[in-house]
């Protein structure tokens, strides 16, 4: 019969849309009420009995199937609820009502009904208990009537589109018995990895996906917004992390720079070494100059971020193409309705190349740096290029078709990157015209005239193009207002006049920012001011006090978490993008005769560069028109965000932020032609002890290492966080080991001791810190017992390297023996045998002398 003689395949899609709604549970948020199966009502030919007088040829009782996990759970844990068939309705037709019943604890009955898939007999929904308890569950089915004739996703058809069935078939109502759900207090665990604190390296393995929460690649999607939006230029987005100290991981010359010497005195050449355009899963993307056969030459060059090491290189003139931006894509498999969970999302490199007028497309394999896809894209005008990239790989390109002074019709083009059509009108989505508004115009005679794309905020699908101009006597600026999705002029603001000037010119659109609903404008004499961004209204104005240099900006702006960072000759100011009001001031303090620049009467360094990354500022010190001799003091700062402290800064030389991933920042020295690259190490941990038993109750020392692997400085000591920029100034950029002010001491990292003995007792022998000029440490230990012990230095690593661990073996040999006294035997005293000799003697002689004077 018919239903028969797909049976195989049907099985598998049935077993594939189950396997489909298991993964897709395991990216939906806590607590979501997910529900998927086929159509949401059955069409009118479905009957949930046999029609009167009707026979149906085939009756089939299938076996129905009811699935929950996980069991027992949490409350308030999500639950997964599978429930099939089997045999199942077939291809491109469906069954409808499949309901389930929900008994709680207390009694009380929810039920879930919906359809099942069309080509298979499966659906599935989440559900969260809300009590402590013994649940049941029922799945049950009412039966189906199915008429004779030829489906087509889930509809009967009146023509030859489907498959075609034709016998009547009624599945009978079926039924699975109750089953049973424990819901406890306690939360289920889950596997969650946690997020890597050591050194990590790609890929990512699929098993450790909350990692993605730190994989971002760069640039982020909005980043590729308009030119002049520092929404999309200086943020780079929630998943994309820098590092926390200023550690070296590598570095590499691209460029001669530095003191040119001998009779050119204090004089400096400068040059830009460049900074990579792309960063995806790991990998650098970049234009630079490398040897090929000891020629320099100009190539296309993919390189690891972690270390440095090529990947490929392919010379431009040989076709070599650099990607600047990522287009990512979200698949479909349409195999079988359900199956679609199993598509994942599409990358490609990308890059628009060219003049406005002569643009190309192009699409680069990141594995092997070959062109798979070269468009020929139109001439977008004077206007030139400027795409908006957002998900899906779509695009958005303003062509001018106008001139400053006669300004003409423009046009928004909807365009995707998708596919590999060369005929760009294949790719057009829409095509929206743009008239300008009445009176709208910047008159020929100009000072300054900016009539440029403005800035673009990606939320609201709205942006501002402003211009500043000197035009009959009066000072001002056009704040022209437009949807981009759709091309409608919303406002034309003109501000300026000849009796108030104050603050009425905007300073220059490069420091505009159109973020949260609002446009900002940083206007001359040091004015911000907010205007909404769907009616052109002024929201709020701030002035910038610092005379006499805060009036001055220096054109890059930021915007992060609802605050709006503005940066000049005094350093950075923060400002509360709902009211205006002033945060904190970071003023980057210089020593005397270096800058010419003041904060409140105290010398400044100026900043130029600014860029935010994972809840930190990056700001590099510079000015409009650097002088000769090269400001000494100059660098790269890092701050907190939100609160504007200091976290560190290299000050050795001017490194301006680039590219930024995984924990690592690449920055660029004008001052020495190097390309840095910042973020975690690996370091090395050695251990070293007695290489012969020591007796018990003997002390031994226990010497070692702590050093860094990075290839930038390998063997050398690991030192503190806090002492990382004073390090990285000395190892690196020739300045003082103690500071610039000669006031600074190098720390080293701390080591924790453990010994453990043959019995397995663990005893802690304490923690220890390096030296910091040289990485030792050392400890002296009496071991308690004899035995053999294992000694264990483990360094657990900090913001700056790796963790790493070394162990030795000591062994304890018996105490050495007292030497015992031998006992020696008391001498015979003689002295009274001679006082007897000499009392005889002294007798003797007195006898003697008698008698001789008797014989006289």
């Amino acid at each position: 019969m018919n239903f028969y003689r797909n049976r195989t395949r049907m099985i598998t899609l049935l077993m594939l849309s189950i396997l489909a709604a298991s993964v897709t549970l395991m990216a939906l948020p806590a607590n979501a009420q997910e529900e998927h199966g086929g159509n949401p009502s059955a069409p009118n030919w479905s009957y949930q009995s046999i029609p009167p007088g009707v026979t149906p040829k085939y009756t089939i009782t299938s076996i129905p199937f009811l699935s929950f996990t996980p069991n027992p759970i949490g409350l308030g844990q999500e639950l997964l609820v599978n429930m099939w068939f089997t045999y199942t309705a077939a291809e491109n037709r469906f069954l409808a009502d499949f309901k389930v019943t929900i008994t709680a604890p207390n009694g009380r009955v929810d039920t879930k009904t919906l359809n099942s898939y069309v080509a298979d007999s499966t659906a599935w929904f989440t559900y969260v208990p809300d009590q402590v308890g013994t649940w049941t569950l029922k799945f049950s089915f009412p039966g189906e009537y199915f008429p004779a004739g030829r489906y087509y996703n889930g509809q009967l058809m009146t023509n030859t589109t489907g498959t075609s069935y034709p016998d009547t078939e009624w599945y009978a109502p079926v039924s699975t018995e109750d089953q049973t759900l424990t819901v406890q207090a306690n939360y289920v665990i889950p596997w969650i990895s946690a997020l890597p604190t050591s050194y990590w390296t790609r890929p990512i393995q699929p098993n450790n996906r909350e990692w993605a929460a730190i994989a971002g690649n760069y640039p982020w999607i909005s980043y590729q917004g308009f030119p002049e939006s520092a929404t999309s230029n200086n943020y780079y987005g929630p998943f994309i992390t820098a590092p926390n100290t200023p550690h070296i991981v590598w570095k590499q010359q691209n460029a001669l720079a530095g003191i040119i010497g001998g009779e050119t005195g204090v004089y400096s050449t400068l040059s830009n070494p460049g900074t990579p355009s792309v960063i995806y899963l790991g990998r650098c993307y970049q234009t630079m100059t490398v040897p090929i056969n000891g020629v320099p030459t100009s190539s296309a060059v993919c390189y690891d971020l972690r270390t440095g090491q090529q990947y490929y290189t392919i010379p431009t003139s040989q076709g070599g193409i650099t990607p600047n931006h990522i287009a990512y894509w979200k698949g479909v498999d349409t195999a079988v309705p359900g199956a679609e969970a199993q598509a994942t999302f599409g990358v490609e490199l990308c890059t628009i190349s060219g003049s406005a007028t002569a643009a190309r497309l192009y699409k680069i394999n990141p594995l092997t740096g070959a062109v798979t896809v070269n468009v020929s894209l139109p001439s977008f005008g004077s206007g030139g290029i400027a795409e908006v990239g957002y998900l899906n790989g779509y695009y958005l390109s303003y062509q001018n078709n106008g001139t400053r002074a006669a300004p003409a019709n423009s046009y928004l083009i909807n365009w995707t990157e998708q596919g590999s059509s060369t005929n760009f009108a294949s790719r057009i989505v829409s095509n929206v015209s743009v008239a300008p508004p009445p009176g709208y115009r910047v008159p020929p005679t100009i000072a300054a005239a900016q009539d440029i794309l403005g800035s673009y905020d990606v939320e609201t699908g709205i942006g501002v193009i402003d211009s500043r101009f000197y035009f009959a006597g009066v000072y001002g600026g056009n704040l022209f207002g437009i949807n981009y999705l759709t091309g409608q002029v919303l406002y034309n603001i003109t501000t300026g006049s000849v009796t108030d000037q104050t603050g009425t010119t905007p300073f220059n659109p490069a420091t505009a920012l159109s973020e949260n609903g609002n446009h900002y404008c940083y206007f001359e004499q040091g004015y911000w001011k907010a205007y909404d961004l769907r009616t052109g209204r002024q929201v709020w104005s701030t002035h910038i006090d610092d005379y006499p240099w805060a009036e001055f900006s220096l054109y890059t702006t930021a915007g992060y978490n609802g605050i709006l960072y503005y940066i000049g000759y005094t350093g950075v100011w923060a400002l509360n993008e709902t009211n205006g009001n002033i945060l904190w001031h970071f003023v980057d303090p210089a020593p005397p005769f270096e800058t010419p620049y003041t904060s409140n009467g105290t010398g400044s360094y100026s900043v130029e560069t600014i860029k935010v990354i994972d809840g930190k500022l990056f700001v590099a010190n510079n000015e409009h028109t650097p002088s000769q001799p090269a400001t000494r003091g100059w660098g790269l700062i890092c701050l907190n965000a939100t609160t504007g402290e200091k976290i560190w800064k290299i000050s050795g030389t001017r490194m301006s932020p680039g590219a930024a991933s995984d924990g690592y920042l690449t920055a660029a020295s004008s001052y020495d032609g190097f390309m840095y690259v910042l973020g975690k190490g690996q370091s090395k941990t050695t251990l070293e002890g007695p290489l012969t038993a020591v007796p018990k109750g003997q002390g031994i020392v226990i010497t070692g290492t702590v050093l860094d692997l990075s290839p930038a400085q390998p063997g050398t000591p690991c030192v503190s966080d806090e002492s990382m920029d004073t390090w990285m100034d000395y190892l690196q950029l020739q300045m003082p080991i103690d500071g610039l002010f000669h006031n600074e001491t190098i720390t080293g990292v701390q080591v924790t001791l453990t010994a453990i003995d043959e019995s397995g007792t663990v005893t802690d022998l304490g923690t220890v810190t390096t030296n910091g000029y040289y990485g030792t440490f050392g400890k002296t230990w009496i071991p308690p017992a004899e035995g053999n012990y294992n000694i264990i230095a483990s360094f657990a690593g900090d913001e700056s390297y790796g963790s790493s661990s070394a162990a030795t073996m000591i062994s304890v040999g018996p105490a050495t023996p007292i030497p015992t006294t031998p006992e020696i035997p008391t001498p015979t005293d003689y002295t009274p045998l001679l006082y007897g000799i000499i009392v005889l003697v002294i007798i003797a002689i007195i006898i003697g002398i008698v008698a001789l004077l008797r014989k006289r």
